[in-house]
């Protein structure tokens, strides 16, 4: 059979690198790496959301980009116990584009954030007052939905001090009148 390989070319190296992480966060690291790869033109575009195609070792994936989900998975890598030491300076060299990214286009980082935060905002408050009309009908979109509230939290720490004033404790109050308020503890202030 090897013979046969060498004829036809044998099989064509995967398009990623090899990894030494367990495979889900190798897949993760790849996205990632594609997601930085993609920064600058995401950064100067006018879409919000892009979506991005990945070959993975655990197959294709589509995530949708945005800064608010880059930070995510790269806070998510960096935590990760079981990322291999060659894994840990790709996602290094990761980190380096994102930070090189932040310096270069400070303007254009803010307003993707901005933007993102907006979105999250409207989809959370949009889910907050339908559950608040139909509790049972909505309490199976909670989970999905919830993913939204987090987002507003990542996007939040991207912003820092450029954050809208108040904006979590206008949030909470919002949660407490809702039917939900005792599951989004995320908000309250303490």
């Amino acid at each position: 059979m090897h013979w046969l390989r060498r004829v036809l070319g044998g099989p064509a190296q995967p398009p990623y690198a090899a990894g030494d992480s367990p495979p889900e966060l190798a897949a993760d690291l790849i996205e990632t790496e594609q997601m930085a790869a993609e920064l600058v033109d995401y950064l100067l575009g006018n879409r919000l959301f892009r979506q991005i195609v990945v070959e993975t070792p655990a197959g294709p994936r589509r995530p949708k980009m945005t800064l608010g989900g880059l930070y995510e998975r790269i806070q998510a890598l960096s935590a990760a116990a079981a990322l291999g030491p060659g894994d840990r300076r790709r996602l290094a060299q990761v980190v380096e584009a994102w930070e090189a990214a932040r310096r270069r286009y400070p303007d254009q980082v803010q307003e993707k954030v901005q933007r993102e935060l907006q979105s999250f905002l409207q989809s959370w408050k949009y889910y907050l007052a339908q559950r608040a009309t139909n509790p049972e009908r909505w309490q199976e979109e909670y989970e999905v939905e919830s993913r939204n509230r987090q987002r507003v939290l990542t996007v939040l720490r991207l912003l820092g001090p450029a954050a809208p004033a108040g904006l979590i404790e206008d949030l909470a109050a919002l949660e407490e009148e809702s039917v939900v308020s005792d599951q989004c503890s995320v908000f309250s202030v303490q």
